[in-house]
């Protein structure tokens, strides 16, 4: 039974646009992905969404293949979302090639968004904030089918940021080697 829940997990992960809810964002805080990437997809990219649906930063790998593009050529998109676009930003596409894992981490920093690939800045992947850090409701993945047949992007992790546990009250106490009720 476990083993079909991770299978049916896992399929439905790879079928689908995978989203993690997260608990609002602070300064400091990274999330992203790492997926394997393939130049057969149109388009791929992460969203961080409020809980109305709303982007309040999207990144948007846009390949030489996206029609929507004239000329089509690879591009860095960064835009937020409101019922309408707000002003796009452009930055040059990554060196990749078929078959590599890329790790994609957003960093949130004291005013911005802050993109990295593989541990590296990306070149022009910064975009102050429109909208409150506090707003971001969840992380979606989306697009990477591919196209004509080629491969998809594999999503293989989220990075969702991690908050501090509250102490344990036996945290709290002195440490010390006596034990209560002995001399």
């Amino acid at each position: 039974m476990m083993l079909q829940l991770v299978v049916l997990s896992l399929f439905a992960f790879a079928a689908s646009s995978p989203q993690r809810e997260l608990p609002g964002l602070v300064v400091g805080d990274k999330i992203g992905f790492t997926a394997t990437y393939s130049s057969s997809t149109t388009r791929f990219g992460l969203n961080i969404e409020d809980a109305a649906g709303n982007y309040i930063f999207r990144l948007a790998f846009r390949q030489p293949t996206d029609r929507t593009r004239n000329p089509p050529t690879p591009v860095l998109i960064l835009n937020t979302w409101e019922g309408s676009w707000g002003k796009q930003f452009d930055a040059p596409f990554p060196d990749l090639a078929d078959g590599d894992e890329m790790n994609v981490l957003i960093e949130a920093q004291e005013d911005k968004f802050v993109g990295y690939l593989n541990g590296a800045v990306m070149e022009g992947v910064e975009m102050v904030y429109r909208y409150p850090l506090a707003s971001a409701a969840s992380l979606r993945l989306w697009g990477g089918a591919g196209d004509n047949g080629g491969n998809p992007i594999y999503w293989s992790t989220f990075t969702l940021p991690v908050r501090q546990h509250n102490p344990d009250p036996a945290e709290e106490e002195p440490m010390t080697d006596n034990v209560e009720g002995s001399a």
